[in-house]
């Protein structure tokens, strides 16, 4: 399974091309009617033509992506003059770009900071499963059935001849056992994933399976790990992984949601928002976390002497606090650099909290650590 840290390590090569440099998000869903016949080559065929890009090159690109066998929904993919190319096949759904000039790499921070690893404990009395979501796929980490059994213990039979008050209190010693063996088995498993969460990275936890077993393992689990359970969903513990990742997965969308809106909020109150106040406050290393509306478009002006940006209707072509000359680029990955140079993290907004910040809050908001 694709994973977070292969997606940075792509960033982190690509950033390192040699400009100019070809950056394509391309739909290849084959179940996307405009994708019959791999109708997704015309288009970047199409695209290469419009933008110039040397033939070497566009023939280099072309043959990569028509040698595709089993394309995913999105195939992302970057090529320089001197012969490299790096490419990478999401199960997500990505708006379609294709540039050709500085690599743009927002759209990878995008998916980063939307897609991070979610783990999800199935359960109930006896039995766990373990599984890790990221990009859009799920895997199976850890499964185990009849953690323990019954086998060899007392048998209780009541019936109406021999009840009496010494069947039921056997009955009881009998459940109250099984729920003690529950406890210990849940005590051992809380243990287990606090170990797993370390190993795969875990940012948030979902808790699935009975109600009443889910609420019963959360309070076995240990304080740290017990902090990333994002919310419980109602499964039986032999669910495909096709009916887990449907189910999580909306809960993982309502759950970046509501922590966009959460963020927002917090900017109005206690932070900086509107595009001028906030650059200013990120050039100046006072944002911890900037927040950005997806899609971000538009150019801002750019000094690579100080690492900086401004808005470009405001910009005379100098910086304002070295004086030397400043160039255009792509605001998207002009934050991107940006807020990395300030040891600021990316929090990109969608949806109606992407609208909000932009008619609300000025298009751009942050969290300020002073």
């Amino acid at each position: 399974m694709l994973n977070l840290e292969e997606l940075q390590g792509l960033k982190h090569r690509v950033e390192g091309f040699e400009e100019p440099v070809l950056s394509a998000y391309l739909n290849t869903n084959p179940a996307d009617p405009e994708n019959r016949n791999k109708a997704y080559v015309l288009r970047l065929k199409d695209a290469l033509k419009e933008l110039g890009v040397p033939r070497a090159l566009a023939e280099a690109a072309l043959r990569h992506v028509e040698g595709l066998q089993r394309p995913g929904r999105t195939l992302v993919l970057f090529a320089s003059q001197d012969g490299k190319i790096e490419t990478l096949l999401l199960q997500t759904e990505m708006p379609e770009e294709i540039l050709w000039g500085e690599p743009h790499l927002a759209p990878l921070q995008l998916a980063i900071d939307e897609y991070q690893p979610t783990g999800i404990v199935l359960v109930d009395a006896k039995r766990f499963r373990f599984f890790v979501t990221s990009l859009g796929q799920i895997e199976e980490e850890l499964g185990a059935a009849n953690v323990f059994d019954t086998a060899g213990w007392r048998e209780v039979t009541i019936s109406p001849s021999s009840a009496n008050p010494q069947g039921g209190m056997a009955q009881d010693l009998f459940e109250r056992r099984v729920e003690a063996q529950t406890r210990r088995f849940y005590k051992e498993l809380a243990e287990e994933i606090r170990h797993l969460v370390s190993r795969f990275g875990v940012k948030r936890l979902i808790l699935a399976g009975p109600e009443e077993r889910t609420a019963a393992f959360a309070e076995a689990l240990p304080q740290d790990t017990a902090r990333l359970v994002g919310g419980r969903a109602h499964l039986p513990t032999g669910a495909s992984e096709a009916e887990v990742l449907r189910r999580v997965s909306e809960m993982e969308e309502r759950l970046e949601r509501e922590e966009e809106r959460r963020l927002l909020d917090e900017a109005r109150e206690r932070g900086v928002y509107g595009r001028r106040r906030t650059l200013e406050a990120l050039s100046e290393g006072r944002v911890y976390a900037l927040i950005v509306p997806w899609p971000f478009s538009g150019e801002v002006a750019w000094c690579d002497g100080c690492s900086l940006a401004v808005p470009r209707e405001e910009s005379d072509g100098r910086c304002p606090y070295c004086g030397g000359s400043t160039r255009s680029r792509r605001a998207a990955d002009a934050l991107l650099d940006l807020a990395a140079s300030r040891n600021a993290r990316l929090e990109f907004a969608r949806g109606e909290n992407a609208e909000r910040l932009r008619s609300e809050l000025g298009g751009l908001a942050g969290l300020t650590r002073f």
